[in-house]
């Protein structure tokens, strides 16, 4: 008797265990998805509407996705935004289209988070969003339609030709010791002493390259 009661509680603390642990990985209007990628590949994503951040992941070999409403919507249909999430060679691409009308996502602000590896290529494209990208060594080509894009470099001598523009909206780089020209918008194009590419345009709003000790 003893045995089985002792074999019953046993089993009753795993279910419990196990309903806790994916109590956090289920809460409602929150995704993660996650594929493996080495250092140095490139990562590719383009996103219509909502805030992003690209963030490091060190020492760690994936590419993960983190779409959080902070509203109520159920975790199925946050996964019908991600229309692709394909990883083929050392090559990630992410297409995440988001319901522009808010109609299948009541009273809810989307934020997209991005970890690549620290050493990754960048391609993104933003219809309408606020993007922050911070402590990603390796090129980059960035585009914004609608929103501001803050750029934090974790070392400025990584930059050898740097490209940036912006429609109607600021550029405010510390690379650049010569300033920028424009009337409505501003655009900059010099070439420095580093063996990476950076180019980022923005369409309305500003862009702000920043060194990330100083961010």
């Amino acid at each position: 008797m003893r045995s089985i009661l002792t074999a019953a509680s046993l089993a009753v603390c795993l279910c419990a265990g196990m309903a806790a642990q994916d109590s956090g990985a289920t809460r409602p209007g929150h995704l993660v998805m996650e594929k493996a990628l080495a250092a140095g590949g490139t990562v590719v994503l383009t996103l219509n509407v909502g805030d992003l951040k690209v963030l490091p992941v060190e020492g760690d070999r994936r590419v993960r996705l983190e779409i959080d409403t902070r509203g109520e919507v159920d975790r199925q249909t946050v996964s019908s935004w991600v229309t692709r999430f394909d990883v083929a060679g050392d090559r990630a691409t992410l297409d995440i289209r988001t319901p522009k009308n808010r109609h299948n996502c009541e009273n809810c602000d989307i934020e997209v988070v991005l970890y690549v590896p620290a050493q990754s290529a960048l391609e993104l494209n933003v219809g309408v969003g606020d993007v922050t990208i911070r402590g990603v060594r390796g090129d980059k080509d960035l585009h914004v339609d609608v929103g501001d894009l803050k750029i934090a470099l974790s070392d400025p001598d990584d930059y050898g030709h740097v490209e940036t523009r912006t429609r109607i909206g600021d550029v405010n780089d510390f690379l650049n010791k010569g300033g920028e020209s424009g009337f409505l918008g501003k655009s900059e194009d010099f070439s420095l002493h580093g063996r990476f590419h950076l180019k980022a345009t923005v369409g309305i709003g500003d862009l702000d390259v920043q060194h990330e000790g100083n961010s």
